[in-house]
């Protein structure tokens, strides 16, 4: 978890935070290296709306930098998923995802959700399988015409 000393803090997104959202969305996937061509081809997905935050559970972490961190958590089109989590590469290994992971399993037993859906990218999965998720699938996602399947996760609430 984050220390209590930590000058981060978390708190409900708000729809005013969608434009740095998304912002930190593509800074996030594009420091996995990725050629640009594909990060063009995920501009829609990697969008943090007001819409959507509106819609979904969404926590932000933010530092003194500005916002850090981004999960949200709501009901997708297969039963109740993590829909984003990003995390600035400055910010990445200190536990921040962890804190957001637990932020979201907060609204699923709010909600009385029993499980909650993952689908992440390859260089994601081993951190929500440390968290305890496990592998139940993979979905097609090819990308500037290159084949590409995407690990499917269930986490246990």
């Amino acid at each position: 978890m984050v220390p209590e000393s930590s000058p981060l803090r978390i708190r409900r997104a708000r729809a005013e935070d969608a434009t740095e959202l998304t912002r930190l969305a593509r800074h996030s996937k594009a420091s996995w290296g990725y050629p640009d061509a594909w990060l063009r081809e995920w501009e829609s997905e990697l969008e943090i709306s007001a819409e959507y935050i509106r819609w979904n559970s969404v926590f932000v972490a933010e530092s003194e930098r500005g916002l850090v961190g981004v999960i949200g958590v709501g009901e997708g089109p297969e039963g109740p998923e993590i829909g984003h989590l990003w995390i600035s590469a400055e910010a990445q290994g200190q536990g921040l995802g962890r804190a957001l992971v637990g932020r979201a399993i907060r609204v699923a037993v709010q909600e009385r959700w029993v499980s909650l859906r993952i689908v992440s990218d390859p260089f994601a999965q081993p951190f929500y399988e440390r968290l305890g998720a496990v592998p139940v699938g993979k979905v097609d996602a090819p990308v500037a015409g290159t084949e590409r399947t995407l690990p499917v996760l269930r986490l246990e609430v």
